[in-house]
């Protein structure tokens, strides 16, 4: 059957603010369809096993340890008189996109091109500017699905080994779609791979109590179904991809309630499935069809309420692995291995948390918790499998589950955050320990697992703060005369739409990103090359005055980076003229991200997402790396990672690498 086309920018860009060009280097020919042939270990000292942990802070990891939680990693930090552990240096800014694409390329984002998980689209016209993905491209195709690229310049350092000998296994790397071709290398995506809606993550919530409004305007990141029940039955459609002419396919699914109450029976694709309350299902095979197309995916169900209301969670749709529409392994039959490894189907959808239903409050707590740990029980069993082989030199494996409980549970250790609550936080108070403590248990399994001249690095990208308050950027732009609204309007919609771009000076899109409307560039610039210096320092000098009248005059902004100095490289064009530092328990508002203009100032964060850091300061937003060797590098940074790993395995190191090896003296 033919694939559909779909078009997946537009969902990613949607989903992206909730919460890289392709390899300029040719590799050597390789079949997707392809095993690689176990070859020998590349080199006598034994291999190499890094373990990534998204989001684990510092600060936790050493208190957490030497009140004695985490035994594993506390002896491996006090081992090597000391030397095996440090904090480690992130990007500016401190996120994931940013962060990740610096440790697979070695490079810093000036040269990679990977500034937000936003970025903009410049063109003529009456909207010279647009939010845009700033991580993956989609082109669609006459026939079968669209061609994906990663908007990173510069090649990850596993494809750069698994073309030259070395033996590669690399786990749900995030920012790793489309996986990378590597002669003798094997990849399974991770952070980036879309569902298949084509976007994001996009859960399905069906209820008896959804209205017409909410269908017609769901919360972020979620579908709503308005479930009819008649006779103890009721019915919905589940949204798929996108097929003939542009329409979404669905498939039909049937909710009855169970006779002897207490759970759902749930019909989907010719599957009978009965749901007691709160507990998942095992995954589902569903089957989207149209007249050219038929598209192979897998979700769980959850039934939550039967009576007197009834209430249906459906998990975001994943590719399947046995048919994937789109390549999420390489090679192809790596997906089918893994599920067969596993016994069984597993989540594909790279944000495989799903903060959003937890931010939607449709899943509770508990629900979300019990959903991460079935998850990452079956991340950790692929790492063990990949461990009792022998066929590999290089393991690469990350778990994001330490930055996923960091932003939804923060509100619960912060009595201050809006949205903090007293019982849950008596209940799920401890989550994020509780994450910290399962990554020191895998820790410990893995150490068990390895030869004695084996190396172990563990690292994670970024650290962790507060998001109490949130300031709308493009507002303060407007108040200091730089942005007009057409109409002389005092708020604006998101997307820039109501800007009056022939009067605006500087505009805000992303986390932390200004960019001023620059003449040449912008098709409606207004600033020339001339004046764009005293207009940045106009900007920087006014958020850095900036105070919080109304929490004890706090500073919001630690820092304000100009874009030419920090964003250095070859991808310089694209980069922010200015990016903002936010200080502790400040970010850019959730609607300046995609360049929305709401009245007033500030806004206090009425999310579960409440702990964050992409829009932080890097000189206090550290990773952590810790080793079974000594570390020898004074201040271990990111871009460290790449030339480390050649040097292991005896490669060269290529010029465009700006970091240094870890493990040998310089």
């Amino acid at each position: 059957m033919k694939q559909p086309r779909v078009n997946l920018g537009l969902g990613l860009l949607l989903c992206a603010a909730m919460y890289g060009c392709p390899s300029t280097s040719k590799p050597a020919p390789v079949d997707p369809e392809a095993t690689p042939e176990p070859k020998s270990a590349a080199q006598p000292q034994g291999r190499l096993v890094v373990l990534g942990f998204d989001g684990v802070d510092p600060r936790w990891l050493e208190k957490w340890a030497n009140e004695g939680k985490l035994p594993a990693l506390k002896k491996l930090m006090e081992a090597q008189g000391g030397k095996a552990y440090s904090r480690l240096r992130s990007t500016n800014p401190p996120q994931s996109p940013v962060a990740w694409t610096s440790f697979a390329t070695g490079t810093r984002p000036g040269d990679h091109g990977i500034f937000d998980f936003i970025g903009r689209t410049l063109r003529p016209g009456p909207m010279p500017v647009m939010p845009s993905v700033a991580t993956t491209s989609f082109t669609p195709q006459p026939s079968g699905p669209p061609v994906a690229k990663n908007l990173r310049s510069g090649e990850p350092f596993w494809q750069t080994l698994g073309n030259q000998g070395v033996r590669v296994v690399a786990l749900n790397v995030p920012y790793s779609f489309p996986p990378d071709p590597m002669r003798d290398g094997r990849m399974l995506s991770g952070l980036g791979v879309p569902d298949l809606r084509e976007t994001n993550s996009t859960f399905t919530y069906a209820g008896t109590e959804v209205t017409d409004a909410q269908v017609k305007s769901p919360p972020g990141g979620g579908a709503m179904a308005k479930l009819a029940m008649k006779d103890g039955v009721g019915r919905f459609e589940l949204e798929g991809p996108t097929g003939t002419g542009g329409k979404r396919m669905t498939l039909p699914v049937e909710v009855r309630t169970a006779p002897t109450g207490g759970g759902l029976l749930v019909r989907v694709d010719g599957h009978d499935v009965p749901l007691a309350l709160r507990e998942a299902s095992p995954f589902v095979e569903v089957t989207f069809k149209d007249d050219a197309h038929e598209v192979r995916g897998a979700v769980r169900l959850i039934a939550l309420e039967s009576s007197p209301r009834v209430r249906l969670f459906v998990t975001p749709t994943s590719i399947h692995p046995r048919a994937p529409y789109s390549p999420i392994t390489y090679p192809n039959p790596f997906a089918a291995q893994l599920a067969d490894e596993l016994g069984g189907l597993y989540k594909t959808v790279g944000w495989d948390h799903d903060t959003s239903a937890l931010n939607a409050e449709v899943l509770d707590e508990a629900l979300f918790l019990a959903d991460m740990d079935a998850i990452e029980t079956q991340r950790r069993q692929m790492l063990m499998t990949r461990l009792s082989n022998d066929d590999w030199d290089l393991l690469l494996w990350v778990s994001t589950a330490t930055d996923r409980v960091g932003h939804m549970f923060y509100r619960l250790i912060d009595p201050e955050h809006p949205t903090y609550n007293a019982e849950e936080a008596k209940q799920f108070g401890n989550a994020i320990e509780n994450e910290y403590r399962r990554m020191d248990a895998t820790v410990a399994q893995v150490l068990a697992k390895l030869k004695p001249n084996d190396t172990l690095l563990i690292m994670s990208d970024h650290g962790f703060h507060g998001y109490r308050r949130g300031l709308h950027v493009n507002q303060w732009l407007r108040e200091q005369g730089l942005l007009t609204l057409r109409n002389e309007a005092t708020s604006g919609r998101e997307f820039l739409l109501d800007v009056d771009w022939s009067q605006t000076k500087a505009y805000a899109l992303g986390t932390g990103q200004i960019y001023l409307n620059l003449r040449g560039r912008e098709s409606a610039g207004t600033v020339s090359r001339d004046d764009a210096p005293a207009i940045e320092d106009q900007i920087r000098n006014g958020l850095l005055a900036l105070r919080d009248t109304e929490k004890a005059d706090a500073t919001v902004v630690r820092a304000v980076y100009r874009g030419r100095e920090v964003f250095a490289g070859g991808r310089n064009a694209d980069a922010p003229d200015l990016q903002v530092a936010f200080a502790e328990n400040y970010r850019t508002s959730w609607e300046t991200i995609l360049g929305g203009v709401p009245a007033g100032l500030f806004a206090d964060n009425p999310k579960k997402w409440s702990g964050d850091h992409a829009a932080s300061d890097v000189e206090e937003t550290s990773g952590i790396l810790v080793s079974n060797r000594a570390i020898t590098a004074t201040t271990p940074d990111l871009v460290d990672f790449a030339p480390t790993a050649l040097r292991f395995f005896g490669k060269s190191v290529p010029a465009a690498y700006v970091g240094h090896d870890l493990l040998q003296p310089r």
